[in-house]
Formats: structure tokens, C-alpha cells, sequence
């Protein structure tokens, strides 16, 4: 859901969607990561496209019996009631100007179906009516565990601090949890003049940069972290700008690693442990 979520974060902004997460972290399923991201992302995407600009989206998990059920809602224009019944069909379309206000749901409601029934799960929709919104749930067998698994730990120092700077709040506080829960010492912040406010006091190590910031871009900033920190600093760039140029400009800012979005977590995790003081 955190990958769905960065991917969909550019739409979400566009459309100045305000986005919601209630995921407890306890709830798991055994699942093909990729597939269940595109699943994911498509429901995400289906929400912000067809809600009203500064619309609500919401994404919700709970355990149901012996599954895990994950409802993605949005308070847009509504689904009718004659087209919930085949709403998981390919192209199938609602009226522009009642459901669905910008047209054809296309293919992405139908791979939802398809790859949740392969996880042997199933997806349903559901909407109050015109105006009141539509839910999304996607529910999948739950994944049986006794005890909590033991998380892979990177080689860093207990406690490692890191500065986490992205102007997306929600992918940032995703990203930030689990770092936490790999052993680092994690502060967030979402624009460059925080940044430097918070690293003069929170002296990290390391520092994770988006570089499509406002008011200050990351090369910028990466600059002036370099020139305000006492003790050598290492910089990761995670960005979706991943061309040569955008990665030689990354290089001569004074960027370690430059990484594109959605980054996996597992690589991240590893070039960190790289980083790391021993």
C-alpha cells in the first residue's frame, strides 16, 4: 500500500486530494508484492481521478474472520446502482455526467478482479448514490502467524539518525515507520527551510532527499546540508526525476546514491546499510 501510494501521490497532488490511511500494522497477507500494488494503485487512482479536486480519499484494513479486508473510498460523484452489479467489468462506462463524471472505468477495475481471485481473494464495489461517494474493498486470505517475524536488520549503528525530507506527507510517514522499524532514529520533514532547521538540531547522518521539493529543490538543499553539518553527511537522492542529466545533477550536488521512485524498500534498506557509520 505505501508503493501504491507514492505511485499515486503525483495524481493526488494535481487534483489537491486529501488522503487518509488506517493500516494497522499487525494485519498481513501472503502476497505477490508487485500484483498487490498494482491492485492497489489502480483502486487509488480510479478514486483520485473521479473525485472532485480537494476530495477525500480514505484507505482502510481490518481483519474479517479469517481475511484481511482493505476499502479503498472517496466521497466523489457516485456509482448507480445498475452498474455496481458489472462495475469489475472490462470498459464497462457510467454516464459523464451522472457516474463517474470524467467516463470510462476501462481496464484497471478489471485487473483488480482478475489478480485478487488469483491471490484467491475477491474484490466488490459499493455506493450510496449519486453524490455519496463509492467503496472499493479488495479482501484477501489472512497470513497465519504465531508470533511477529523477526525483521532483516541493516548493518547500522543502533539508533543511526536519519533526516527524511518529502513534501508528500503521507508516503513520508509510510517511509519513516517502517525505517523506524529497521533501527534507524528517523526525523521527517517536508520542505527544504524545515529541513534545515530540524538538521541543525537533529545532526543526522544520513539523509533521504525528494528532490521535487517546494521552495527549495533537493540538489539545493543537498548543498546546503553538506556546508551545515559538522561531520561528514551522506545524501540519497529518492526521486522520480531518473534520467542521466537528473542523476549527473544528483552527483554534483553531492548526492551518494541516486534512487528513483517508487523505490524498492529492500535495495533501500541495503544502500543504507552501505552508508552507514560502523
Amino acid at each position: 500500500i505505501a508503493k501504491a501510494v507514492e505511485l499515486t501521490s503525483p495524481l493526488l497532488e494535481q487534483r489537491n486530494h486529501q488522503l487518509t490511511l488506517d493500516i494497522p500494522r499487525e494485519l498481513g497477507i501472503e502476497a505477490d508484492a508487485t500484483r498487490m500494488t498494482q491492485v492497489f494503485a489502480n483502486l487509488m487512482t480510479n478514486a483520485a481521478k473521479y473525485t472532485q479536486p480537494r476530495g477525500h480519499i480514505s484507505i482502510t484494513a481490518l481483519r474479517v474472520n479469517e481475511t484481511i479486508a482493505v476499502t479503498v473510498s472517496d466521497d466523489g460523484p457516485g456509482i448507480a446502482p445498475e452498474l455496481l452489479p458489472n462495475i469489475f467489468d472490462a470498459f464497462v462506462q457510467g454516464q459523464s455526467t451522472l457516474e463517474r463524471a470524467e467516463g470510462g472505468l476501462g481496464l484497471g477495475l478489471a485487473l483488480v478482479r482478475s489478480l485478487t481471485e488469483l491471490h484467491g481473494g475477491t474484490a466488490s464495489a459499493a455506493s450510496d448514490g449519486h453524490g455519496r461517494g463509492a467503496r472499493f474493498t479488495v479482501q484477501l486470505p489472512a497470513y497465519q502467524v504465531v508470533t511477529t517475524p523477526a525483521m532483516p536488520q541493516p548493518s547500522v549503528a543502533p539508533g543511526a539518525r536519519l533526516l527524511l525530507v518529502d513534501d508528500n506527507a503521507d508516503a513520508a510517514r509510510v517511509l519513516a515507520e517502517l525505517l523506524r522499524e529497521h533501527g534507524y532514529d528517523v526525523a521527517v520533514a517536508h520542505d527544504a527551510p524545515a529541513a534545515l532547521l530540524l538538521a541543525d538540531e537533529f545532526r543526522p547522518v544520513i539523509a533521504l532527499l525528494d528532490i521535487g521539493l517546494p521552495v527549495m529543490d533537493g540538489y539545493e538543499l543537498a548543498r546546503h546540508l553538506r556546508t551545515r553539518m559538522p561531520t561528514p553527511l551522506r545524501l540519497v537522492a529518492v526521486t522520480g526525476y531518473g534520467d542521466h542529466a537528473d542523476t549527473a545533477r544528483s552527483r554534483e550536488a553531492g548526492f551518494d546514491v541516486h534512487l528513483g521512485k517508487p523505490v524498492d524498500f529492500d535495495k533501500l534498506v541495503s544502500v543504507l546499510g552501505s552508508l552507514s557509520p560502523s
